[in-house]
């Protein structure tokens, strides 16, 4: 069922033309794909919140502490003489300047700043601005 239709069968139209215009009743048949599609739901916005609490606490580390930046620029010069890095590469940088994260998480905040991106060959300049760039995206927990 969707938003419209609930409202539609729940609350009074805005104007009508008629008075007193009946309702259509609601129908109440057992949709058996809706446990899927709620599970799915449930899934999605549990992803969603560790890829938030992920791009939040690399963002965090890169942000707030400008002096990081610049550390995990050479540090990324040091690693490769590309102009990309790996996702692997990238913890092990964060790791190495005193930051432990899960890969996983890693991973989550790659693809969140740039979308799209081939995790193994992650263009480290604009991931360093994106993360600056995006950290006021991400409003912190209530």
């Amino acid at each position: 069922i969707s938003y419209n239709e609930f409202c539609d069968v729940l609350l009074d139209e805005d104007y009508t033309q008629h008075m007193l215009k009946t309702k259509p009743p609601l129908v109440q048949d057992f949709d058996p794909a809706y446990a899927e599609r709620a599970q799915a739901r449930a899934e999605e916005r549990d992803e969603t919140e560790k890829v938030r609490k992920a791009a939040r606490a690399v963002g965090d580390v890169i942000y707030k502490q400008s002096q990081k930046f610049f550390r995990l620029f050479k540090e990324f010069s040091h690693i490769t003489h590309h102009q990309t890095v790996t996702c692997a590469q990238i913890h092990k940088a964060l790791l190495e300047n005193g930051n432990e994260f899960d890969p996983e998480d890693i991973r989550r905040t790659v693809m969140y700043v740039l979308p799209g991106v081939n995790p193994d060959k992650v263009p480290y300049v604009d991931f360093l601005k994106a993360m600056v760039t995006s950290f006021h995206d991400l409003s912190a927990t209530r």
